[in-house]
């Protein structure tokens, strides 16, 4: 695979991806630090900004080390950060990653999801040559499955340990086409 450091900005007909150092600490850590999103990715929130420092530090990291790959989004129409958007874990081997996405809660609509998902499923089975993807989804939740289900990602099983509570797993292979909206 090549370097992950090269893998910036990647463009939607909406948003930007960026690094996380692009988007200002402040912005990052009133996503992080907001209880619903942390809810909704299964994550504590961040209790001050210096955890966020240190998450945006070790994400970094992370990022140039080859193991994630993670980007800021923002929405160009506005000039403001709505998100962060990960692959991680990557796994070469086996050519599976599994997808984060936490949006600000205004940016949580199908449409936003459609986006964001189609287009980097799409980026990481073309760009990245990775067979299958995962994402961890709040059992019940009426927004984002609906939306996976309509991008071709089917309800999975999980039957290792760490499975969080409440949620449902979802996943989709290289052999399902995916086209980015707007692609159309």
């Amino acid at each position: 695979m090549e370097q992950f450091e090269k893998y910036h900005p990647i463009m939607t007909p909406r948003f930007t991806f960026d690094w996380l150092t692009v988007s200002t600490v402040k912005d990052v850590f009133a996503l992080r630090h907001d209880p619903a999103v942390a809810a909704q990715t299964n994550r504590p929130a961040d209790a001050d900004i210096n955890q966020t420092v240190d998450y945006i530090s070790h994400t970094m990291v992370a990022v140039m080390r080859n193991r994630q790959l993670t980007w800021g989004i923002t929405d160009r129409s506005v000039k403001q950060f709505v998100g962060i958007f990960s692959l991680d874990p990557i796994d070469e081997d086996s050519g599976q990653a599994g997808l984060h996405l936490e949006l600000v809660p205004k940016e949580l609509t199908a449409a936003s999801v459609r986006e964001i998902i189609g287009h980097m499923s799409a980026f990481a089975f073309a760009e990245l040559g990775l067979s299958s993807l995962t994402i961890w989804v709040p059992a019940g939740d009426t927004t984002v499955q609906p939306t996976l289900t309509a991008l071709g990602y089917k309800p999975a099983s999980y039957t290792g340990d760490g499975a969080p509570d409440d949620f449902d797993l979802y996943q989709i292979s290289r052999a399902v086409s995916i086209t980015p909206p707007g692609a159309e």
